[in-house]
């Protein structure tokens, strides 16, 4: 009887196209994280001014909705640690009262009881008036990667001054008051200061009109890239919101910062 030999192993391996290829995929993959991680400062700053922009513009649909005035009121630290924000901004009839608040006498042309609407987000009534009902928060800051990175500026903190100082290289960001249009335009240089910073720690309030959605203050909001440890980081991205008084719009400027870009200033 004739004896069958085996069958033939194959031996045959990855040809060095093939080895080149899965290199070439590795190595963008692994240039795409590292960029990732290295600018994650940069993802959170424009996480944030998002956020922002799209609360300040649900109190200016409301008002156009409702025809009614609205203010947007603003309390507190910024801080992510633990899981109830100390930062808030709400939205709500500038005619929201509460039994804690008395109005002045006379009452002014625009009534805002910001220390009311405080009271409804803090202490929610058992049974709210209709009025007290348009309260919303509209943001709060959460324990989440992008509150991690990213921190909003209040007035008399020195985050913004520290984002602006050299890194270990010794490179700044651009300053945006050197730069269109905050170095030509004299209401963009009037509003770029902390006494229109919207977040004050203390409560603070800016009022929308009804009757053609304009708001009636000017004001900026400002956020930083910051470290896990909660400091702004030097040469970090950087943004801010301004809005002008009798202005229906919202401009929103952002800098990549030096660390993981130019340091220059962009409208977004």
């Amino acid at each position: 009887m004739a004896r069958t030999g085996s069958p033939k192993l194959s031996h045959s391996g990855y040809s060095l196209v093939e080895l080149l290829v899965v290199l070439a995929i590795v190595a963008i993959l692994v240039i795409g994280g590292v960029s990732t991680l290295g600018n994650r400062g940069g993802n959170a700053v424009r996480v944030v001014l998002d956020e922002l922009e799209g609360a300040i513009m649900d109190a200016q649909k409301y008002a156009s909705s409702t025809g009614k005035d609205v203010a947007i009121v603003t309390w507190g630290p910024y801080s992510a640690n633990g899981t109830v924000p100390t930062m808030y901004m709400a939205r709500g009839l500038t005619t929201v009262t509460s039994a804690a608040f008395t109005p002045p006498t006379p009452p002014p042309t625009i009534i805002v009881y910001p220390q009311a609407i405080q009271d409804v987000v803090n202490n929610p009534p058992a049974t709210p008036t209709a009025v007290q009902q348009t309260v919303a928060t509209v943001f709060a800051p959460t324990r989440t990667r992008e509150y991690m990175n990213a921190g909003v500026v209040v007035n008399g903190s020195n985050w913004w001054a520290n984002a602006m100082t050299a890194n270990g290289k010794g490179m700044k960001n651009v300053d945006i008051t050197t730069v269109a249009p905050f170095n030509a335009d004299a209401s963009f240089q009037a509003a770029n200061t902390n006494a229109n910073n919207l977040f004050q720690t203390a409560l603070n309030y800016v009022t929308i009109s009804g009757s053609n959605k304009r708001f009636n203050n000017t004001f900026i909001i400002q956020v930083v890239s910051t470290s896990t440890s909660g400091f702004a980081v030097p040469g970090g991205a950087m943004g801010v919101i301004v809005v002008l008084n009798n202005g229906a719009s919202v401009y929103k400027f952002y800098n990549s910062g030096v660390n993981s870009g130019d340091g220059q200033w962009r409208r977004i």
